[in-house]
């Protein structure tokens, strides 16, 4: 197994469990996969769907894991997103869409790091 493959699995732990303690959210799913792609985190906070990129950066300056979700990310986590919904019957629930950084001392979480918009449509 590949070490950042590994490192991503330990990150994507230590946030679901940081924003169950922390924010009260319940996991749904981790690692979710479906053509469109990859979802890290789905979680429930109240009743809104929390779609959560996660990045772990053992060695970089806060906030720089953040920057690597860039549009083209937002699009591929918005369809599959998108798919999952779909597939629940859950296209009436109220839907978020969170990134969240793992480093070695801490979880950085940001609710509503970015909204889909127009991107299903391109």
């Amino acid at each position: 197994m590949k070490k950042t493959y590994e490192t991503g699995l330990i990150g994507e732990q230590k946030a679901a469990e940081w924003l169950k303690e922390q924010a009260g959210m319940k996991l749904l799913e981790q690692r979710y996969r479906n053509q469109a792609g990859e979802i890290d985190l789905i979680m429930l906070d109240r009743d809104t769907i929390v779609f959560i990129e996660v990045k772990t950066r053992l060695h970089a300056v806060p906030g720089a894991g953040l920057l690597a979700v860039d549009r083209k990310k937002q699009q591929r986590i918005a369809r599959a997103a998108s798919l999952y919904l779909i597939g629940k019957g859950w296209l009436n629930r109220s839907v978020r869409f969170d990134a969240a950084e793992v480093t070695q001392s801490s979880v950085i979480h940001i609710p509503n790091a970015f909204q889909p918009g127009d991107m299903f449509y391109r």
